[in-house]
């Protein structure tokens, strides 16, 4: 299959971005070029290959996830959640990560889309995965939207096609792989991002 960098909403990412860069300012945005430059010099798959999927109603997980939820793709956010399903004899059909929570579980799912940016580049491994990126795209990159794991995997699940979301896990009171400033203000970033998604699809929160 052909791999043609695609953008899905310009001016959507260009909302996104300009959200990020004004209440995150210490992250590395200046080395995002950089990222996406070396994502697309990767052995990188296209991201067609995720519409051998039925995208009609998704179900998301995400790490704090309990409740188990019935939909037609089941997506994992981060190694840790496909690791937890795995355990509940789930296999994920799709593992979204910037594989800084438990990376080595990004493998567990059938198809893995990883998001390279200007904070982990350096340490992306060379993989037939489906790698994002948060500038314009190039090579065999993909702009998605979405900016922390959990809100990129819902932008995922719209641009794919679903008429509907599940989300089972998303509770930003909790925060279990580390509480500090920095992970509330890109907590708070996901609650506004699914909070405007969900004003274009139905969203369901378990």
């Amino acid at each position: 299959m052909s791999c043609k960098p695609t953008i899905f909403d310009p001016a959507e990412w260009a909302y996104v971005i300009t959200l990020a860069k004004a209440l995150l300012p210490e992250l590395s945005f200046h080395r995002d070029n950089t990222a996406t430059e070396i994502a697309s010099r990767l052995n990188g798959i296209s991201i067609e290959v995720l519409r051998d999927f039925n995208w009609e109603a998704p179900v998301i997980y995400m790490p704090p996830f309990e409740i188990l939820a019935e939909g037609t793709v089941t997506i994992a956010v981060e190694g840790y959640t496909a690791k937890k399903l795995l355990r509940r004899n789930i296999k994920a059909d799709v593992v979204v990560s910037d594989l800084d929570f438990e990376p080595d579980g990004v493998e567990l799912g059938k198809t893995q889309v990883v998001h390279v940016h200007g904070d982990n580049y350096w340490r992306i491994p060379n993989r037939r995965w489906v790698y994002t990126v948060q500038t314009w795209p190039i090579g065999c990159t993909f702009n998605i939207s979405g900016f922390t794991d959990g809100d990129r995997a819902a932008y995922l699940a719209y641009y794919m096609g679903a008429r509907e979301l599940t989300i089972s896990g998303f509770y930003p009171h909790i925060v279990i792989k580390r509480s500090n400033d920095i992970k509330r203000r890109k907590l708070a970033v996901a609650t506004h991002l699914l909070y405007r998604l969900s004003l274009r699809i139905p969203i369901h929160f378990l």
